[in-house]
């Protein structure tokens, strides 16, 4: 009996290492969606008001995916995203020139799969880093932004595809975590207040 007692706190204690917690927090201007392992998390139209996502990393990684639409055409507007991860552990993973990024079709005529898992994007540029959260055309947003960010604080860049002035719709792209030496298809489970966020609406 205690042998197999220990048994059962081992495989346990090894199912708990291998899941991992994390969140994402998107804001866009003007509207956005977000997508975890080719999964909808979140979406929003309030630049101030960002979408908090938790979701679950069974394999210890995700592709976090984000479109943002900016709703004046051209250069009569400025589109901007700001996006961050955090990993249970810590790890703090903003929004900067290390994703991918892509300028495109609006998102309802995009059918590429630019949101699934083992979408190729190696030909993507790197996002364009814009002005750092607090900081720039949208620093007077900052404390509103506050209030529903909360902790940790931003310290992410808001980025674009490009001359902010010119694509209004962009596509982000980057995995979060750690990917395991013997490929494995995402699977992350999503736990998320995306339905809470669309009964709101």
């Amino acid at each position: 009996m205690k042998t197999l007692f220990v048994a059962t706190l081992l495989i346990l204690a090894m199912a708990t290492a291998s899941l991992w917690a994390a969140t994402l927090r998107i804001n866009g201007d003007n509207s956005w969606v977000g997508f975890v392992n080719g999964e909808q998390v979140a979406e929003g139209d309030n630049w101030q008001e960002a979408s908090i996502t938790e979701f679950e990393m069974p394999d210890g990684y995700a592709v976090i995916a984000v479109y943002v639409h900016d709703a004046e055409p051209g250069d009569t507007g400025r589109g901007g995203a700001l996006f961050d991860v955090i990993l249970d552990d810590g790890t703090y993973i903003p929004s900067d020139d290390t994703w991918k990024a892509d300028a495109g079709a609006p998102l309802a005529d995009r059918n590429d799969g630019w949101e699934q898992p083992d979408f190729d994007d190696s030909g993507w540029d790197n996002a364009t880093q814009l002005d750092p959260f607090g900081e720039g055309i949208w620093g007077f947003g900052a404390d509103t932004m506050r209030e529903t960010l909360k902790d940790p604080d931003s310290t992410a860049f808001w980025v674009w595809a490009g001359p902010n002035d010119v694509e209004d719709d962009v596509y982000f792209r980057k995995t979060v975590g750690e990917l395991s030496t013997t490929p494995v298809e995402p699977t992350g489970k999503v736990t998320t207040t995306w339905g809470a966020l669309k009964n709101q609406r």
